[in-house]
């Protein structure tokens, strides 16, 4: 069975799987014609779509964790500017929305919240609203020498990290419309061959 499937879509397949081996033996006692194995055909067809939707789902959330991850923090300790004694302890949400790791330094035994965004989105919306102020120096002459190097190095960064992220989100909404027409559609499927089921035994038991 498929690695990626949730726990509905493992019952359908229990239900799917005894379904197609009665079905099968009832057409091989006589007390079935063949044009019930376009039933099973059916059932076929439908697990191969809905392993290929669980195959996407899984490579997609994979892609979603690994971006997640993808923002590292060159956190120090604001008292005694190390990073040696830095203890990850959760994240914090700052007034704007934007998420930020949380640390403990144990030389100093002091909690603080790093100043930067730990995932991607946020951190496009800060790149950006940097980015802003200091263009806004630059029209006005009074960027310095090093606000201009980190207006090139911010784009940069922007120019790669935001088309990478706009992409994932667009296919993460997709799959979450698929998801939830799937879990539709595996209701009704699971529904409908509980009631061939029972058909079945009707037919066992003749």
């Amino acid at each position: 069975m498929n690695n990626n499937f949730k726990p509905n879509e493992r019952e359908l397949i229990k239900v799917a799987t005894f379904f197609k081996k009665k079905s099968q033996q009832l057409i091989a006692e006589g007390k079935l014609g063949e044009e019930n194995r376009k039933v099973a055909e059916a059932v076929d067809r439908f697990i191969e779509h809905m392993n290929e939707h669980a195959n996407s789902r899984a490579f997609i959330l994979d892609q979603r964790e690994f971006l997640k991850k993808l923002v590292k923090d060159n956190a120090r300790c604001p008292q005694c500017h190390s990073a040696d004694m830095l203890k990850f302890v959760g994240s914090e949400k700052n007034e704007k929305g934007w998420k930020s790791n949380r640390y403990k330094c144990r030389k100093c035994n002091i909690l603080f919240t790093w100043n930067l965004p730990n995932n991607p989105w946020d951190m496009i919306a800060y790149i950006e609203e940097v980015l802003a102020v200091l263009n806004g120096n630059k029209e006005n002459d009074s960027a310095t020498p090093d606000e201009r190097a980190a207006i090139a190095g911010m784009q940069a960064n922007l120019a790669r990290l935001k088309p990478v992220i706009q992409e994932h989100d667009k296919d993460f909404h997709q799959l979450e419309a698929r998801e939830a027409e799937m879990e539709k559609l595996i209701h009704e499927f699971k529904n409908s061959l509980l009631i061939e089921k029972i058909k079945l035994d009707k037919w066992d038991n003749r």
